[in-house]
């Protein structure tokens, strides 16, 4: 008989427990420049933080808000001086003692207990760890693997033959097709899916002509995934993505690209197939890369940008098509200037013409 799976616990904002200002200073290895013993039960922003929760300010642009917050203290650089209102935590990295401070306070959402549902379909030759916890309605097929303490959650599918590591969340709608593979410590967000077939057509005599998609999508530990993401399997081989990477939401990786580890996806980014995208590369909102391309490590790609062209490492571009930002920016404040420019030429024509006429 399949155990009942427990009711799904979410945390709630806050557990109302206090701490000191100082406590949190020993967590964050800080410095209190203030009242140390103010009591902090939440954490929000400098614009609506109150007198027992703390803010932060990692961003220069959002300086002004610290002179006139009501946040009982404030985490900043260690070279701010005192502010008005608020006590100071001062730190080396600003943003990542706040992500300190939110795990303390806050922790993770809390997964589903264990358990397979009496509603979950799991295949009788699927391998399920210790610990695994399948929801309503998700799927497991024949000759599946899931690691320990992985959770399905309701509609979630593990097709045949794939694997699932350790530690796993596939969130609601979550797909992973046959024989792709997840790492451990992957966590899929609503809708995203792992090893659809790749776009792959042969035209001929007018019509496209289907390509078996033969290859594999694997994704590698310590990767996350926001919603409805897709992920191509291989024409042949496998589409990678490598260890530790995360992606927003909406993210296509086409098939047979390959991913390095550490890299960040931001929304909308759509790489085509074929490409090698080096390690701890950071491509903003809405990239583009064209197929085919090999893109260093440690580069940086703004918003919007167009790739059409191999990239070396640690270049930071911008534009469409891409460039190195430098030339980018020079290219852009002469194209605002066009009009401008383009009413001088003709002023010079005119000019000259009349030059020219009293020859």
């Amino acid at each position: 008989m399949r155990p009942t799976i427990k009711a799904l616990t979410v945390i709630r904002y806050g557990d109302d427990v206090a701490r000191t200002l100082a406590q949190l200073a020993q967590l964050v290895s800080g410095k209190v420049v203030g009242d140390a013993s103010v009591e902090i039960v939440a954490v929000n922003t400098l614009e609506a933080a109150g007198p027992n929760e703390i803010s932060f300010l990692s961003n220069p642009k959002y300086q002004r808000q610290l002179q006139t917050t009501r946040a009982g203290a404030v985490i900043v650089s260690r070279d701010y001086g005192e502010a008005p209102h608020a006590a100071l935590l001062q730190v080396d990295d600003p943003y990542f003692a706040f992500r300190q401070v939110m795990v303390e306070v806050y922790g993770f959402r809390r997964q589903p207990g264990g358990g397979v549902h009496r509603l979950a379909n799991v295949s009788p030759t699927a391998t399920l760890g210790e610990g695994v916890t399948v929801c309503p309605f998700a799927t497991v097929e024949a000759g599946a693997t899931v690691g320990p303490r992985t959770v399905l959650y309701p509609n979630a599918y593990v097709g045949e033959n794939a694997t699932v590591g350790a530690d796993c969340v596939l969130h609601a709608n979550v797909v992973v097709y046959d024989r792709c593979i997840l790492g451990d410590r992957v966590t899929l967000h609503a809708g995203t899916v792992i090893g659809q077939d790749g776009f792959g057509y042969a035209t001929h005599g007018g019509l496209h002509q289907k390509i078996p998609q033969i290859g594999i999508a694997r994704v590698c530990d310590d990767v996350e995934m926001g919603a409805n993401c897709a992920v191509d399997r291989a024409t042949l081989g496998e589409t990678v993505i490598g260890k530790g990477t995360k992606f927003s939401d909406l993210v296509a990786i086409g098939h047979g690209t390959v991913i390095g580890e550490h890299c960040l996806l931001v929304a909308q980014v759509g790489i085509a197939g074929s490409v090698t995208l080096g390690k701890y590369c950071v491509l903003a909102g809405q990239v583009g890369i064209a197929g085919h391309l090999k893109i260093g490590d440690q580069v940086t790609m703004a918003a919007k940008s167009g790739v059409i062209n191999d990239i070396p490492s640690g270049q930071t571009i911008l534009g469409q098509p891409a460039i190195e930002i430098n030339k980018a920016k020079k290219n852009y404040v002469a194209f605002v200037q066009l009009a401008e420019l383009r009413e001088k030429v003709r002023q010079m024509e005119r000019r000259l013409a009349e030059l020219e006429g009293r020859k």
